[in-house]
């Protein structure tokens, strides 16, 4: 079963991202299984993408090879000795060099909810062992690289997006009159708090806090974190 069924689809602002034609593919491959890694080694190296492959076959040796390399595509077995599939992704994803890589999560059963629980745990792909070949192996790899790509750049959009929002209030509330009526609008709430409820600024009594609105009203510059 081809984690196709998983894709996820690309917004109307963000159109499929094509992979240079070229461009040789780092992988890594995490599975226990020498047979495992052998067979999905040789169809990696027919799908002609240019896959150059490590491997490895513990969480514990994933660890080592995430920290020396950056790549651009993980494979990661789900049933591991030690730890799972889930696991070996979290690790991945705590890594600054390769969370934003491609990931599938490959098993030995075509579980729905396996399926499911990698692809809400970052993802971008999800195959069975049984139904691999490499017709299969290759679309899942582009597919999972495609994904993250798009994920990169809708969180790039994101941040600018933010940022221009943040230096818009910041120019507004540098207006005299904006800084006027947000301090005017602390103020009335600060009156209407009943008195059983708790102070909005414990340790600093009514005249302190007006002083310190006063301070607000009287700067340049409202700063935003």
């Amino acid at each position: 079963m081809s984690g196709k069924m998983f894709q996820e689809m690309p917004s109307n602002e963000i159109g499929p991202i094509a992979m240079p034609p070229h461009k040789p593919i780092r992988a890594l491959l995490l599975d226990d299984s020498n047979f495992d890694r052998e067979r999905i080694r040789r169809m990696s190296s027919k799908t002609e993408l240019g896959v150059h492959l490590d491997e490895v076959g513990s969480i514990e040796e994933l660890d080592t090879a995430v920290r020396r390399a950056s790549y651009d595509l993980i494979m990661i077995d789900y049933r591991l000795p030690v730890g799972d599939g889930m696991k070996a992704l979290s690790h991945i994803l705590d890594d600054p060099l390769n969370r934003d890589a491609g990931k599938i999560m490959i098993t030995g059963d075509a579980a729905v909810d396996t399926a499911v629980q990698a692809m809400r745990g970052g993802c971008h792909d999800f195959l069975t062992k049984e139904s691999m070949n490499t017709d299969i192996l290759r679309e899942a790899m582009l597919n999972a690289m495609t994904v993250a790509r798009q994920r990169i750049q809708m969180q790039m959009q994101t941040e600018h997006q933010r940022d221009i929002i943040r230096q818009g209030l910041i120019a507004a509330l540098n207006d005299t009159e904006i800084q006027g009526n947000v301090v005017s609008m602390i103020r009335q709430q600060l009156a209407q708090t009943p008195g059983n409820q708790p102070r909005p600024m414990p340790g600093l009594d009514v005249s302190e806090i007006d002083a310190l609105l006063a301070g607000f009203a009287d700067e340049d510059e409202f700063v935003f974190h």
